[in-house]
C-alpha cells in the first residue's frame, strides 16, 4: 500500500457480518485495533482516545483486508494515525485515531516514552 510504511492483513470471518451479509461497521474497529496492536504493541503505554472512520465500500466474508498505517503527528502526550483499509487494491475504508501516552497504574495521561516516539518518527 503506497504511502504507508506499516501494513497488516487480517480475513473477515463470518461472526463479522451482519443480517445482510456484509461486514458490520464495528468489525472496522477491532480491525483496526488489531493492526495498532501488530504496529505498536510492544511498546504498550498509550490509549486510544479517539478514532474516525469513513466507509467507502462494502466488505464480505472471507475477504483480507489489508490495513495500512501511518503516523501523522507525535505531540507531548499524544500521537494521531491515519489508515487506509483495502480488499484486493479496493478502498473499503478510511480512519484517523488519536492515541494518548497512558499510565494504567495511576489512571491518567503522561508522557509519551521516547521508544515510542522514535519508533513513531521512524
Amino acid at each position: 500500500m503506497e504511502g504507508f510504511p506499516f501494513v497488516h492483513r487480517e480475513r473477515a470471518r463470518w461472526s463479522d457480518c451482519d443480517p445482510l451479509g456484509h461486514v458490520n461497521n464495528a468489525a472496522y474497529s477491532t480491525f483496526l485495533e488489531q493492526s495498532r496492536v501488530a504496529m505498536l504493541g510492544d511498546l504498550g503505554g498509550f490509549i486510544l482516545a479517539r478514532v474516525e472512520i469513513d466507509f467507502r465500500s462494502e466488505m464480505r466474508p472471507g475477504d483480507e483486508v489489508e490495513i495500512g498505517s501511518r503516523c501523522t503527528r507525535v505531540g507531548t502526550k499524544s500521537f494521531g494515525l491515519e489508515h487506509a483499509l483495502q480488499v484486493d487494491g479496493r478502498l473499503v475504508a478510511e480512519a484517523r485515531s488519536v492515541l494518548v501516552g497512558y499510565d494504567y497504574g495511576r489512571g491518567e495521561s503522561v508522557p509519551l516514552p521516547d521508544e515510542l516516539k522514535e519508533r513513531l518518527r521512524a
